[in-house]
């Protein structure tokens, strides 16, 4: 199975992914730190008591309180994608619970991303977009990799190939060509 098979579900009839994401690695690492750090913790104890049954249980007990929350963060990453189609933004997000969002990418009024001097060196960051509405589905998404990327292509949708314009129509629709204003640019002066 590809990576993107299992999502096929969430487009529409017709609909073409212009970009797709799932969770930059960085999104694992408090988990796997919690969990490295309890395991060396609890292999110290269990050599400085010499094996004892209690140091034993402490060690079990630690792989299990923080394995199972790595494994969930695991799963979670495999779970979620960001997907962007030429109309729309999609973002699928939990592997037992599951959230959907999207926005149709005429509601975007504005896309900020946010990347910390570590996103910057490791190339994550969090992409915030922004609508007219209260409520939004999809307001910010974090361990985003190359959000740069995510930014240069919705901007390219949104304002180059023409969706925030009066009258759009998703490309491939049967609808002909767009008949809407077209941006003027004034004659040089003669």
């Amino acid at each position: 199975m590809t990576a993107g098979d299992r999502f096929d579900r969430y487009l529409l009839e017709g609909e073409r992914r212009v970009l797709e994401f799932t969770y930059h690695w960085m999104y694992l690492t408090k988990p796997v730190a919690w969990f490295v750090g309890a395991m060396l913790l609890s292999a110290a104890l269990v050599s400085a008591s010499d094996g004892a049954s209690v140091a034993w249980v402490i060690l079990v007990a630690a792989l299990v309180w923080f394995g199972l929350p790595l494994f969930a963060a695991i799963e979670n990453r495999a779970a979620v994608r960001l997907i962007v189609t030429e109309s729309r933004v999609l973002f699928v997000e939990g592997w037992l619970a599951r959230r959907y969002g999207m926005m149709p990418l005429t509601k975007i009024t504005d896309l900020t991303i946010h990347e910390p001097l570590l996103g910057r060196i490791l190339g994550y960051g969090t992409l915030v977009a922004e609508s007219a509405g209260q409520d939004q589905a999809l307001k910010e998404i974090q361990y985003l990799p190359d959000p740069l990327l995510a930014w240069h292509t919705i901007s390219h949708l949104l304002y180059v190939e023409g969706a925030a314009r009066p009258g759009y129509r998703r490309p491939g629709a049967d609808v002909g060509p767009f008949l809407g204003p077209e941006p003027t640019t004034p004659s040089p002066p003669g």
